[in-house]
């Protein structure tokens, strides 16, 4: 009878639960790798941290920019966690869970949906080998690199997976050194994983690109004119003669697509005097209240930002 009473109890704690207890997930969507591994906790309980929206309650992003195919929206489950690799996770059981002989099992993502059963999980996928009681700390082998999917596993009592008593873990590498001993990202950037990204990438600030931020943006210096695309990327140490290509628009020409295709005739460069640079290019330069942006100096300065 003490035990009926106790499982009457929990069950109508989880009814109160899931109408008045639903939570938004606290996290940030872009996280940036920290060289200390981190320690994380979660309490395995159905009074706090229960979400039942994937985007979000428990992700707090917005679906129609985040969606994934495929991916059911509404069930229960404790907030998901991202850990970078190396971190330890330990879990904190409700103490009322005690009687029921729980334990966590190491599920597929269909498993991690439809709630496993106890005879649908081998020991082996066990997480623990004992009923989860207290505190436990997960074993590093079942946080290698990759999503995992944990569920509740009853021996006794209620099934609680389905109001919640399930998580969702992603753990992450880093990408960001070129060497062991290589500076994170060169130096010239920060190793960030947006929630959707499987790795720690590097995030380079200008005008370094390249995997490790090795590489000089040259056309960081715009140095293509009359609105032509520059190609090229220099190496480290050699800022000062990096190659680059600008593609030049119709009618522009040259290294930097500062010449005119053609020659010069009266008032070809309405505001400035003209000179001819091969017998099929010409320059204009411009009188000092008028812009070349156009290459014929035909803009008042004022008006260009």
């Amino acid at each position: 009878m003490k035990l009926k009473t106790v499982i009457v109890v929990i069950i109508l704690s989880i009814q109160g639960c899931i109408v008045n207890c639903q939570t938004f997930c606290k996290r940030n969507t872009t996280s940036e790798w920290q060289m200390q591994p981190k320690v994380h906790t979660v309490k395995w309980s159905l009074t706090q941290n229960i979400c039942s929206d994937f985007y979000t309650k428990c992700w707090n992003v917005d679906s129609e920019t985040n969606a994934i195919e495929n991916v059911p929206l509404h069930y229960h489950q404790i907030c998901p966690l991202q850990l970078q690799l190396g971190d330890t996770l330990f879990i904190i059981s409700d103490p009322s869970f005690q009687p029921h002989g729980m334990n966590l099992a190491n599920v597929s993502s269909e498993g991690f949906l439809q709630c496993p059963q106890q005879t649908d999980v081998p020991q082996k996928q066990l997480i623990f080998g004992c009923r989860l009681s207290g505190m436990h700390q997960v074993d590093p082998k079942w946080l290698g690199t990759g999503t995992h999917y944990f569920a509740e596993v009853p021996t006794q009592g209620p099934l609680l997976c389905k109001s919640g008593l399930r998580l969702n873990v992603t753990v992450k590498p880093h990408l960001c050194q070129s060497s062991p001993s290589a500076p994170f990202c060169s130096g010239r950037g920060k190793c960030l994983s947006h929630i959707w990204d499987e790795v720690y990438n590097c995030h380079c600030n200008q005008p370094f690109s390249g995997q490790f931020c090795q590489d000089y943006d040259v056309c960081v210096r715009k140095p293509c004119y009359n609105n032509a695309s520059c190609i090229g990327k220099g190496k480290e140490g050699e800022h000062d003669n990096e190659p680059y290509r600008c593609i030049c628009p119709p009618l522009f020409a040259g290294k930097n697509c500062s010449e005119i295709i053609g020659q010069c005739q009266p008032h070809s460069c309405q505001n400035g005097n003209c000179t001819d640079v091969s017998p099929n290019t010409y320059r204009c330069q411009c009188d000092k209240d008028f812009t070349g942006k156009t290459g014929i100096c035909s803009h008042i300065k004022s008006i260009w930002i």
